[in-house]
């Protein structure tokens, strides 16, 4: 994995999710900014060494307030990013950690008039 922005990382996660996951935790991660800090930990597993990565996903104030306010969900978005990272072979999440994003952090696209 590379360091900074993985926005593949995070729609393998919304795909991981599929369409009958918490609503709440597709917004998140329809909304979200995902970054990866990679190789934060690393072990020897029975198929050799694997490499742990650090997530942090990035939500504007309101959406992580309600986020985190529900275990289930942070379990699931959890569950997806671990999936959407494993998803290549000797790679493992460390960590996931969702945070309050300042403006500077703000998605810039122009999709359905986000900006």
């Amino acid at each position: 994995m590379r360091r900074g922005e993985d926005d593949g990382l995070r729609l393998l996660a919304l795909e991981t999710l599929g369409p009958f996951g918490s609503p709440l935790a597709r917004e998140a991660l329809e909304r979200g900014v995902t970054d990866v800090e990679p190789d934060v930990l690393a072990w020897t597993g029975t198929m050799g060494m694997v490499h742990g990565h650090l997530v942090v996903l990035w939500l504007e104030p309101d959406l992580h307030a309600r986020v985190v306010e529900i275990p289930s969900v942070v379990d699931a978005l959890t569950a997806v990013v671990a999936a959407a990272v494993a998803r290549v072979s000797g790679n493992a999440l460390a960590e996931l950690k969702i945070l309050a994003r300042a403006e500077r952090h703000a998605r810039t696209t122009p999709y359905r008039g986000r900006v």
